[in-house]
């Protein structure tokens, strides 16, 4: 009796690592896989971050009509206004939606296609940060140029005080700030990560019964 020779060449291949179906194949995804996922979740929570500050208040004043010129006073009493972020920085909420859009987009596409995803979503971010940046940093500049200071500027420059911001710009910055690095992830390293599973992908289908099989050109027997 002879001993049994090595494994065929194909068999062997068949075991090495990256073979796919194979244990080592499922290991070497697996840095892939959890990237994809924090890129993922980084537009969700960053782009959901941004679009729950669009309708908080984002800044408050008293807006009055403009002083006379000769004792100073105010013509009228000056109202409180309160300003959102979908009024101070209404490209916010869009830019928000973009990220939205490339979290799915990140698990459906690959290669060149996540790489553009990613790139889209690390530009949005940029622009939620100077956007929101910008108003958190000098709300009274953003107030003079909502429509509410438009209306007391008819006889000259309105007279904004008591200007108060909140910290929902900043609130928003940061949700930029995690959009800006799930998308710079993703324009890096999303050419590594697997592909969506194809477990969903359409199969053939089967004969179900002899007649199915006679159409089919095959002889059930």
């Amino acid at each position: 009796m002879t001993a049994p020779g090595p494994p065929p060449a194909s068999a062997a291949a068949a075991g090495q690592d990256g073979a796919p179906g194979t244990p080592e194949a499922a290991r070497a995804a697996r840095p892939g896989r959890r990237e994809r996922g924090l890129a993922v979740l980084g537009c969700l929570v960053g782009a959901g971050l941004v679009l729950s500050c669009g309708a908080a208040t984002w800044a408050s004043a008293r807006v009055g009509a403009p002083r006379s010129p000769g004792d100073g006073t105010a013509v009228a009493a000056p109202l409180a206004a309160h300003w959102s972020g979908g009024t101070l920085a209404p490209a916010c909420t869009a830019l928000a939606l973009v990220g939205l859009a490339a979290a799915v987009a990140i698990v459906a596409t690959r290669r060149v296609g996540r790489t553009v995803v990613g790139v889209l979503a690390l530009a949005a971010g940029i622009g939620i940060i100077y956007l929101a940046g910008r108003v958190g940093a000098d709300p009274l500049a953003a107030a003079r140029a909502t429509d509410t200071v438009a209306q007391f500027s008819l006889g000259g420059r309105a007279d904004i005080s008591e200007v108060r911001g909140t910290a929902a710009p900043w609130l928003a910055v940061l949700g930029g700030v995690l959009l800006t690095a799930a998308g710079m992830l993703a324009a890096v390293r999303g050419r590594r990560w697997p592909a969506m599973s194809g477990r969903y992908q359409a199969r053939d289908a089967r004969p179900v019964d002899a007649w199915d099989a006679i159409e089919r050109g095959h002889d059930p027997t």
